[in-house]
Formats: C-alpha cells, sequence, structure tokens
C-alpha cells in the first residue's frame, strides 16, 4: 500500500482506488457487443451480398418482431461490415474485443424458417462466416455447429425456428487482433425455389452477458476495501 502525504495528512486511499479501479475494469472488459435487433425497420447496414455493401437487405415483421429476410441467392448471401455506414463504432468495438479474445465471445441469432412457399428443395445449411483487414476468412456452417434441413423437413410446409449460439474459439475463428477491418456474414446454401431465412437478434457478443462472478468479486472487495479504508482516514483527519 503507497501513503501519499499531503500538506502533513497521510492519504490511504490508494489501495482502496486501485481495487475499486480492478474491479470496475473487469466488468468493463466484458461490454463491447453488438445486437441487431432491426427494431427500427431499416437493415441496420446488412446488405444480401457476399462482400458488397449493396443491395440493403429488407425488413420484414413476424410475430412482432423484426426479421431480416434473406432469400437464397448466393453462397454468401448477407453480410454487415465495420465500414458500413451507422454501424462503425458498436460493431468494430464488438468484433476488435472477440478478435482478442475469441474463447470470450459468441456469434448468436434466432432464425424463423416458413417452408410453405418452398419448391424443390432438397437441403438448406445455414451458417456464419467471418472477414477481416489481413484478408482472413472462415466460415461454419452444417451440423452440429448450425443448422441443417434435410428435403424431408423442407417440404413438411412447417415452421422451424430457434436460436444458434455459436463460441468464437469452439469453431475455429482466429481473426487476428490486429486487423483494423471486420465483416460478418450469413451463409444460406441449398437449392429449389421460394426458399428464404429469417434472421433477428444476430450478435456478437460476451459468452457471459452480466459480468462473471470474479469480476464482481473484484468489484465488491474494491468497495469493501474503500469502506474499510474510510475510518482510518477519518481518524487521520481528526
Amino acid at each position: 500500500m503507497k501513503k501519499t502525504c499531503l500538506n502533513g495528512k497521510t492519504v490511504i486511499t490508494s489501495l482502496a482506488a486501485a481495487v475499486v479501479l480492478l474491479g470496475v475494469g473487469a466488468i468493463q472488459a466484458q461490454a463491447q457487443s453488438v445486437d441487431f435487433t432491426f427494431s427500427d425497420g431499416t437493415p441496420d447496414g446488412w446488405a444480401n451480398a457476399g462482400f458488397s455493401g449493396s443491395p440493403a437487405a429488407a425488413v420484414q415483421n413476424i410475430g412482432g418482431n423484426n426479421y431480416l429476410a434473406v432469400p437464397l441467392g448466393g453462397f454468401q448471401v448477407a453480410n454487415v461490415a465495420s465500414s458500413y455506414t451507422g454501424v462503425l463504432p458498436t460493431f468494430y468495438a464488438a468484433m476488435a474485443a472477440a478478435a482478442a479474445d475469441p474463447a470470450g465471445y459468441n456469434i448468436s441469432y434466432n432464425y424463423y424458417i416458413n417452408t410453405a412457399n418452398f419448391v424443390g428443395a432438397t437441403y438448406l445449411q445455414v451458417g456464419t462466416f467471418v472477414n477481416s483487414s489481413s484478408g482472413y476468412y472462415a466460415q461454419d456452417y452444417s451440423t452440429p455447429n448450425e443448422i441443417q434441413l434435410n428435403g424431408t423437413q423442407l417440404a413438411s410446409g412447417q415452421i422451424f425456428q430457434g436460436n444458434v449460439t455459436v463460441n468464437l474459439a469452439a469453431i475455429g475463428y482466429a481473426i487476428p487482433a490486429a486487423d483494423t477491418f471486420f465483416r460478418l456474414g450469413l451463409i444460406e446454401n441449398g437449392n429449389g425455389t421460394g426458399v428464404s431465412v429469417d434472421f433477428t437478434d444476430i450478435s456478437v457478443a460476451p459468452v457471459a452477458a452480466v459480468p462473471e462472478p470474479a469480476s464482481f468479486g473484484l468489484y465488491g472487495l474494491g468497495l469493501a476495501a474503500g469502506s474499510a479504508l474510510l475510518p482510518l482516514l477519518r481518524r487521520r483527519k481528526a
């Protein structure tokens, strides 16, 4: 513990301050995330293209929630990148944090697949890809990681919906941490006509949405240390 003498009075708050800052820093370190919910009815920078910012993807309301509507039209069919207008600050920060700590970050999305209008579809695979300024590219699609439907399911006329959450490290994503540009994409690989997948709550976020118990412990330790030292400080002042 460092003591600093100011005007003849010894201040003993540096340890408490340091511990409090350590706890707060641990919480803030987990705060970089982005979540695309399309609540304003716009695609928030998402485009129906593999590596282009246009054309903009369509958004439709399903059951009171807005979804990004992505029709089958190529192997890489939707993406958002950190250079796109309106998404640079939060998306870039989340992707940079994920690149620095892939084991600590997940990519997650909710999907909605209505097969009522599918014709001639015998397979459909859905997944993600990442791309960055160094030319790094990696993709993840097919089971068990993401989604795969067979011909019987696609001809059923049923609705398939749910959530996919994948950990970057677990699926082998290792984006170079020094990169300065990031792209996240959604893949649809399949056949047939009328095939479309709708997505919402597309996020890049820490594995724990709230601070880990250890982080709370550090924060609490900081508060406890500060509280314990206040009486000493008061006695010094007296």
